[in-house]
């Protein structure tokens, strides 16, 4: 127990050493409406919503589409805002224990599945148990701590919105080294945790549906070792077999997808591509894995991935590489010597486990923390690897190769950490690695706006353009860019490409909206107001902006209807409360036009007293917060109105 604890202390070391320099890393990305964004996490008493609405998951949820559901997720970050803001150090060190966990994890599991359950008694046992022993800690040992800094899991690790890859990965590493030590214990307190385990990673990440099949495939594998293709069949058809599954089907898996189903109106997300065109897409990806696994050259946030229609030889060649690759590990499952059959269970793991991705159609073919739990299958095989070259060569060989290959491993994962550390210098790294993917330009092109280099952004957004003119960010960021410069004709063509590229961003009506009240068009304004909130009835800003366009219009008293609408969504809106003020006024209704100005001005003071932005700060496209201005308004007509 002792040993057991100094090696979890070794594990959470080398994690601090080898990710050290990645712990004041910027949010990068999807960050910015996960966590930056996302005034959802800012409150501990919204955890109970985390668990009833999606909405909470994110700072611009589109009711439209099939989302995510990923509660305990959202609740992690509520703790870290809680403890720390906003402030990242906290956010990295949350994801790198959760690395360092798993790592931890996969040495217990690999040193449990080698290590007998029952001594062999009788003389001379002794030597041959404490030989074994030895071996198992050297393989265990190895699996774990090659998991821990291999660079494939930096993305991972220092991007905050793939903590969802982190936890759902931890807890399908403990539910199945629970169920491992169930069926050699037979303990009930296994198999319990091993089902809450499974729950609390669906309810981290969508993959983590896979762990029963991985728990039936170790039965199938090591409970009762198959040894001819007739043992199979006999144990397929065994319907008793499957009890042991059920509760983790019925109790977790199908609960979890009525919930899914009833918050998003549907399981899945609707396809874009069909079945064969999925399968053929997806061959070459499977096997980059490994490319990657071998030789981590070449990481990046995006990757450039075709779309096969038809069967190429990439696919065909990729597929006879899956195909000697399955074939092989069904035939190692039938040896009898442990460690054969180990490995083969790990190859057949890689597959099981991206069966979600492979089969369901995503927007982003190929993203490296979708195969945080993949390298398990790697990691294991090497360490077994390396008890091998222990039994042949010593330890002073295999102490060799093992540092070797972590300090390679390191100082790779080291210089991933460093890419991360700077928004310009990830997608500068993204644009060069995946030179045919447009969302890399769209960041890139996102990073030189925020900079206020609009040149560069309007040079690299083009460029974009010329790879996809079907991306809408890029568009999107033309209109920002002509509108910063002033040519609102040409702000108003580029937002409604974006529009025509992605007609249920409400966002993008939003803005397209505010650049037609800056050309005086409130006419076109309220009409695209009306869109975006068509797409999102939930957002007050939409309603604060359309009551200004219509109160232009003279149209006061729909404008006051529109800007309490926005206040019973967002009772802190503070310009809303300052214009209602405003209305107010013009149609006489003075004591009420105060009362809205005072509670602006009490607003504010809390403000400023709590040092916390309230949750409306609308920046608009000019990067001018209004609020301040607004308060110092209210501050004004207050004293004018009450000295009349």
């Amino acid at each position: 127990m002792k040993s057991t604890a100094w090696i979890l202390c070794l594990f959470l070391v080398i994690g601090v050493a080898v990710y050290g320099n990645s712990l004041s890393n910027p949010f990068h990305y999807d960050d910015a409406v996960t966590v930056v964004g996302n005034k959802n996490i800012r409150t501990l008493s919204n955890i109970p919503r985390f668990f009833t609405d999606p909405r909470t998951a994110t700072a611009t949820w589109l009711p439209s589409e099939a989302g995510h559901y990923r509660p305990l997720v959202v609740l992690s970050y509520a703790v870290n805002y809680a403890a720390g803001g906003l402030d990242p150090v906290g956010y990295h060190l949350v994801n790198l224990a959760f690395h360092a966990g798993s790592a931890f994890l996969i040495f217990l599991i690999v040193q449990s599945m080698l290590t007998p359950a029952i001594a062999i008694p009788g003389r001379g046992s002794g030597r041959k148990e404490e030989v074994a022993g030895i071996g198992a800690l050297w393989a265990s040992l190895a699996a774990g701590l090659i998991f821990l800094v291999h660079p494939f899991n930096s993305e991972a690790v220092n991007y905050i919105t793939a903590r969802s890859s982190l936890m759902s990965g931890f807890f399908y590493l403990l539910g199945f080294y629970c169920w491992v030590r169930f069926r050699k214990a037979g303990a009930a307190r296994f198999y319990a945790v091993s089902l809450l385990a499974f729950a609390g990673g669906m309810l981290s990440k969508e993959v983590a549906i896979t762990l029963p099949v991985v728990l039936w495939m170790y039965d199938l594998c090591f409970v009762h070792p198959l040894r001819t293709t007739e043992s199979v069949f006999r144990k397929l058809l065994n319907w008793r077999g499957f009890i042991p599954y059920l509760p983790f089907i019925l109790i977790v898996a199908v609960p979890y997808l009525i919930i899914r189903g009833s918050s998003f109106g549907k399981v899945v997300p609707h396809f874009t591509r069909d079945l064969w065109t999925q399968l053929f897409t997806e061959l070459p990806v499977l096997v980059a894995h490994w490319k990657f696994f071998l030789w981590p050259g070449g990481l990046s946030l995006m990757h450039d991935a075709e779309i096969y229609r038809t069967v190429t030889w990439t696919v065909m060649l990729s597929g006879l590489l899956l195909l000697i690759y399955t074939g092989m590990s069904l035939y190692l499952a039938f040896l009898k010597e442990l460690r054969w059959r180990i490995i083969s269970f790990f190859m057949l793991w890689f597959i099981i486990v991206l069966l979600p991705t492979t089969i369901i159609p995503l927007n982003i073919i190929f993203q490296e923390n979708r195969g945080y739990l993949t390298v398990v299958c790697f990691a294991v095989i090497a360490g077994l690897f390396m008890e091998l070259l222990h039994r042949k060569a010593g330890w002073k060989i295999t102490a060799c190769a093992i540092l070797i290959l972590m300090l390679s491993y390191s100082a790779a994962t080291v210089s991933r950490n460093r890419v991360w550390g700077d928004d310009l210098v990830l997608w500068k790294d993204t644009v060069e690695k995946a030179p045919a993917t447009s969302d890399a330009y769209a960041g890139l092109a996102g990073v030189y706006k925020e900079r206020r280099d609009f040149f560069l952004s309007l040079e690299t957004a083009k460029k974009g353009i010329s790879v996809d003119p079907d991306n809408a960010s890029l568009w999107l960021h033309l209109g920002q860019i002509y509108e910063v410069f002033g040519d609102l004709d040409q702000a108003v063509l580029n937002y409604k490409k974006a529009v025509e590229a992605d007609p249920i961003q409400a966002y993008i009506w939003k803005d397209l909206a505010m650049v037609y009240i800056k050309k005086g068009d409130m006419e076109r304004a309220e009409s695209s107001l009306m869109e975006a909130l068509k797409l999102r009835s939930d957002d007050p800003s939409f309603y604060y902006h359309l009551a200004r366009v219509i109160a232009e219009m003279g149209r006061l008293g729909e404008a006051v209807d529109l800007l309490e609408e926005a206040l019973s969504l967002q009772p802190g809106y503070i310009v809303a409360r300052v214009e209602l003020g405003m209305i107010f006024e013009k149609t006489g209704r003075t004591s009420e036009a105060i009362m809205q100005y005072q509670e602006a001005v009490r607003l504010g003071s809390a403000r400023l007293r709590h040092q916390t932005l309230l949750p409306e700060e609308d920046k608009e496209n000019t990067g001018q917060n209004p609020v301040d201005k607004s308060i110092e308004y209210a501050r004004r007509r207050i004293k004018e109105l009450t000295s009349q």
